[in-house]
């Protein structure tokens, strides 16, 4: 697993992750069921114990993304969708409810929200 891409790719900036790191996690994922799993709990860890709405926002965002990648034909969301905790986290960040940013207001906390629902509609789609 490249702890570091994962790393650059939830990291708390407002910058966006960059397309290709999607691609990249993606493959490295498919590459071993292990890995995918580790991907999958380094992810769900990081959900669950950053408060900070972009890193919510990211995790959800290459959660979402690595789920329908067509290089790991479902495996991630198996892995997903059978650990309770990552369902738990998931459905927590639909929820999410974060200090109000004093300059865009409740916009990063309602992206949280939304990507969790897009991170949920991409583990359960087929």
């Amino acid at each position: 697993m490249d702890r570091q891409l994962l790393s650059r790719a939830t990291d708390s900036s407002e910058a966006p992750t960059p397309g290709y790191m999607y691609i990249d996690i993606a493959k490295n994922a498919a590459g071993n069921p292990q890995i995918c799993a580790d991907v999958a709990k380094y992810l769900v860890n990081r959900l669950s114990s950053k408060n900070n709405p972009n890193v919510k926002f990211k995790c959800l965002k290459v959660i979402a993304k690595t789920a329908v990648s067509p290089y790991l034909r479902g495996q991630f969301k198996r892995c997903m969708s059978q650990d309770p905790r990552a369902m738990a986290a998931i459905k927590d960040a639909t929820q999410f409810r974060g200090a109000p940013d004093p300059v865009r207001g409740d916009a990063p906390n309602e992206k949280v929200r939304t990507a969790g629902k897009e991170a949920l509609d991409a583990i359960y789609s087929d």
